[in-house]
């Protein structure tokens, strides 16, 4: 594939080219398994949460915490020295740091003894995933050129939403072989983390590529700063574009179950089957036509037309956001998965547009403030809704509520990509992004 494995084109052609392209090639494919064994490490508590929640004699509240605070709040603290880590040492030898730790966590789980203990555990896992998918991330971008970035991220993106399918699926399947034993989900988490050491034996093999080599990546935490701030005009509206999209897609996410149960009374396991097509859907459509759609921008206008695309995209997602408000489930189910999908999109097409945007010795620390501040701003997004709807009219008020917060996000993030669209070459060939003085 061309592109990839390459020093920006300018190696000569010899005999052996073939055989460094396919080897390049392969790793790829190994740094995209372990960014998805990252989301599969996310996700095999769930199946297994009801049942262990029996055998420890825990509350809803204290599960409520090991599949929420416990996964995403460390990476208001974590985010930003991780993504330093990345841009400062080897990003291969930090792949099998990052996914060893994964099964050190999950490990970690099947033997918890106590409550604090599963914490400690899934707090590890929640951190390496955020790492893993930070660093698959920008190893991608040093492994693929600009114009075959959104393909390879789409790639990437469909894999996440597969593993996340496969830990239900194989945790499901598992843990009932085990009946009713006590310690029935211990073993099933032992055996969901078998993938997990399969992939960590995988990561050995991928080598720092070609075009940075392996010397470490000498940047001073401020000389880091300095130098992304100078990005300021480029990336502030795509940091920002993106977390108000999310915002907007995580209340969705939260109270769309509610909402189908109080507005037209579905019984739980109809709501689980609505949702669970819904994102399964919406999760492999939206990075497949989001991957394709930012690489032709990229090749026919350059990053200016991709800003444009986002614009769109966000302007589609107004009309949308009204789901909430539809009379029927199908109605409801049928706009929630079209929102769902153009989150998905935006989602591959701003990640795309900033591993063209910043250079790729800053990607980790620029991601890494990234997800700091949307770990931040998308915890509010469920809680503006709740408390909207209070305002508004307690239960009866939801739907408004949630058509506010959708509706809203959508305008203003179209508004932070159109102000910021000009900031943007309208041409991306390596080389040509230059930052602020």
């Amino acid at each position: 594939m061309e592109g990839i494995g390459t020093e920006r084109g300018n190696e000569p052609p010899s005999s052996s080219a073939p055989v460094a392209v396919k080897h390049s090639l392969l790793q790829l494919c190994a740094i995209i398994i372990a960014g998805a064994a990252a989301n599969y490490a996310l996700s095999t508590v769930g199946p297994l949460q009801e049942t262990m929640r029996i055998a420890l004699r825990l509350t809803d509240n204290q599960i409520a915490v090991i599949q929420g605070p416990a996964l995403y709040l460390p990476s208001i603290a974590v985010g930003i020295p991780l993504g330093f880590f990345i841009d400062r040492f080897s990003r291969a030898r930090l792949l099998v740091i990052f996914t060893a730790l994964e099964v050190l966590g999950s490990v970690l789980t099947a033997f918890a003894p106590s409550f604090t203990v599963l914490v400690m555990a899934r707090a590890l896992i929640g951190s390496m995933q955020t790492a893993n998918s930070m660093n698959a991330s920008a190893l991608v971008a040093e492994f693929v050129s600009p114009s075959q970035r959104g393909r390879t991220l789409m790639i990437l993106g469909v894999a996440q939403v597969a593993s996340v399918s496969a830990a239900f699926a194989l945790g499901g399947k598992i843990v009932s072989l085990f009946g009713a034993a006590p310690d029935g989900w211990r073993w099933t988490m032992l055996w969901l983390a078998v993938p997990l050491v399969l992939t960590l034996v995988m990561t050995f093999w991928v080598r720092e590529p070609h075009r940075l080599g392996a010397a470490p990546r000498e940047v001073p935490w401020r000389a880091g700063f300095v130098r992304l701030w100078r990005y300021r005009a480029m990336l502030l509206p795509l940091s920002f574009g993106q977390v108000i999209v999310i915002m907007g897609y995580m209340a969705a996410l939260v109270w769309s179950a509610p909402l189908l149960a109080r507005n037209f009374h579905l019984p739980p396991d109809r709501i689980g089957a609505i949702l669970g097509f819904v994102l399964l859907v919406s999760g492999l459509l939206g990075p497949l036509l989001g991957g394709v759609l930012v690489d032709l921008c990229q090749r026919t206008g350059g990053l200016r037309r991709t800003v444009s695309l986002m614009i769109i995209l966000a302007m589609l997602q107004v009309p949308v956001g009204f789901y909430a408000l539809m009379p029927t489930a199908f109605g409801v189910t049928l706009l929630l998965g079209a929102l769902c999908t153009i989150c998905s999109m935006k989602g591959v097409v701003c990640t795309t547009a900033i591993t063209v945007a910043i250079p790729e010795d800053l990607l980790g620390l620029c991601l890494g403030v990234l997800s700091a501040i949307s770990a931040v701003l998308v915890s509010l997004s469920p809680v503006a809704v709740s408390l909207l709807a209070g305002r508004i009219g307690g239960l009866s008020g939801m739907g408004d509520a949630l058509t506010i917060v959708c509706v809203v996000t959508s305008l203003m993030a179209a508004v932070t990509f159109a102000v910021g669209r000009r900031s943007f070459p309208a041409a991306c060939a390596p080389g040509l992004l230059r930052p602020l003085s």
